[in-house]
């Protein structure tokens, strides 16, 4: 399992100015990226570099929280609280994802982008890292909208705004 370096790094990038989500403990904060630096994620591995994944549409934030929940012992409920943030971003080099000629240009397919297997994810997400881009465009692995990888580090003020919109407590705040 490997990708090209070359094919990634000459692949297109693209402007994308968006509003997302995010879903997170209280007690954290939202414009750092740590915990996933700390314990890795589908784009970067453990250890590596801090990472937010937001998703393009509230529903997409419920249904990784839904997916989350249904991969750990303590279940959805178990997880809360949580509170949902919403992330105002003009990103001006993105690795869009959900474009097919992209998908092609890097030799990486849909499925493998969404996958349980998040090593050819990992790998493109340090390529893409390393080449100073400021997130990835991407399929929710929920089939849920689009997910956008950011890294913090690499936003200078790219990042203009982050707002705390609510707080879910239990189950039905999810609705």
């Amino acid at each position: 399992m490997s990708l090209d370096r070359t094919r990634i790094a000459t692949a297109p990038r693209v402007a994308h100015a968006a509003t997302a989500f995010r879903n997170q403990s209280p007690r954290y904060d939202p414009r750092s990226g740590e915990g996933a630096r700390i314990n890795g994620g589908r784009f970067n591995p453990p250890g590596s570099f801090p990472t937010l994944y937001l998703c393009e549409t509230r529903p997409c934030v419920v249904a990784e929280l839904t997916r989350q929940g249904t991969r750990h012992v303590v279940g959805v409920e178990g997880l809360l609280p949580r509170v949902l943030y919403r992330y105002e971003l003009d990103l001006h080099r993105v690795l869009d994802l959900t474009d097919p000629d992209t998908r092609t240009q890097i030799g990486i397919t849909e499925d493998e982008l969404v996958a349980d297997d998040w090593t050819m994810c990992q790998l493109l997400g340090t390529d893409a890292y390393a080449l100073g881009d400021q997130g990835i465009r991407t399929y929710s692995a929920t089939g849920v909208d689009t997910v956008l990888v950011v890294f913090p580090g690499l936003l200078g003020g790219s990042l203009t705004e982050v707002e705390r919109v609510e707080r879910w407590d239990d189950l039905a705040d999810l609705v």
